[in-house]
């Protein structure tokens, strides 16, 4: 779906002719769109700032196992929460390949901004869904710091429900209404005192 000229106009009036922030966000209520180009998803996201409403593109996309990516997970390490670091799992991959767990992200000005490891579970190995189906497990899923708030978190889980497969999580103490809000629901199961939660989709 692209983005009808109208909306971008709403955006530049918007931004040119008020100061005020308020108006603004309500604006971005009505112009945060999705888009698909090819078979990957991008998401059109717009941002207030003091000097106007500026636009982006988040990408969500597969992370490659070099050098590089763990440079970016040592400074998730740094900046982010501690107990949501993989760099220990990031560094292993790099000397042993492992087919069932891959990394995603999404890079903004060329820097990984959010990040998350999915393992994807085979129906031999499905404990969670009856009848067992297989599903996609979403692990340490992180925002840095500098780019909470813009609903990148958001869009990597929308990523994986594009999938069309069963997704659990173990959510975190305090984010299960992030969850509730994509439409996962309570397992009513605990792991490592974490609430395990679950997302089907609908067909």
């Amino acid at each position: 779906m692209s983005v009808p000229p109208f909306v971008l106009y709403l955006i530049v009036y918007f931004s040119k002719r008020t100061d005020s922030m308020d108006i603004r966000n309500i604006t971005l209520e009505f112009v945060n769109v999705f888009i698909y180009i090819g078979s990957i998803r991008h998401t059109v996201k717009f941002f207030n700032t003091e000097r106007g409403i500026c636009m982006t593109f988040a990408k969500v996309e597969k992370l490659p196992v070099n050098y590089k990516t763990a440079e970016d997970f040592e400074r998730f390490a740094a900046q982010g929460n501690a107990e949501l670091s993989m760099l220990d799992e990031f560094q292993l991959s790099l000397i042993e390949s492992d087919d069932d767990t891959l990394f995603y992200g999404i890079y903004m000005d060329k820097e990984l901004a959010a990040r998350m490891a999915l393992t994807f579970v085979n129906e031999q190995r499905d404990n969670t869904f009856y009848p067992p189906k297989g599903y996609v497990e979403i692990s340490k899923l992180e925002v840095l710091p500098a780019y909470q708030g813009n609903r990148l978190g958001s869009s990597l889980v929308e990523f994986v429900q594009s999938f069309a497969k069963p997704v659990r999580t173990k959510a975190r103490v305090n984010s299960e209404t992030f969850w509730t809000r994509l439409n996962f629901k309570d397992s009513s199961k605990k792991e490592d005192s974490l609430s395990v939660m679950t997302w089907q989709p609908t067909k």
